[in-house]
């Protein structure tokens, strides 16, 4: 229990000192040269702040980069980070036992999730310019494997596709 406390302390912290450093970095108290470096420290803090809360939940972390992982379909829990990036995750199928909860945090990045046929897929995300898209033939709404895609879309999303036919042949 201390530990989460002093990891929301350090989270309220960071909050502060990039607002703090924002408002400097706007005023007319500093030579022009030095508003920019305070405003570039400040976002450079922002994207510190995001990895090291995503590494802590053990997420996959992709900042101007993308990054890949094939999954087993076993009951776990996936966290991905996007800045500008994205992360493209591989289903295998899966028995009416399986639940696979999704995180993501995309700001102005994404996801793909290549699932088998007879998946069913929740949406529990809050989404602010953004979105999550189902784009596979048919829907499942009975028992059935099920991912939850949760997180927050700032400017990305998360598309939902069909496993490719070749991905579907290498696992069996």
């Amino acid at each position: 229990m201390t530990m989460r406390k002093n990891n929301n302390r350090l989270i309220g912290l960071t909050v502060l000192a990039v607002v703090i450093m924002h408002i400097l970095a706007e005023s007319n108290l500093l030579a022009p040269i030095w508003s920019r470096i305070l405003d570039t420290a400040a976002s450079l803090l922002i994207v510190v702040a995001i990895a090291y809360i995503a590494l802590g939940k053990h997420a996959n972390v992709s900042i101007l980069s993308g990054s890949r992982r094939e999954l087993t379909a076993t009951s776990q829990q996936i966290s991905s980070v996007n800045l500008l990036g994205g992360t493209k995750l591989y289903l295998g199928p899966g028995d009416d036992q399986v639940v696979i909860d999704a995180s993501f945090i995309n700001i102005m990045g994404g996801g793909d999730i290549y699932l088998p046929a007879g998946w069913r897929v929740e949406d529990h995300s809050l989404k602010l310019l953004g979105g999550v898209t189902d784009k596979r033939g048919t829907h499942v709404t009975g028992p059935a494997p099920t991912i939850r895609v949760s997180g927050f879309l700032l400017f990305g999303g998360v598309t939902i596709r069909e496993l490719p036919q070749a991905a579907i042949s290498a696992s069996s």
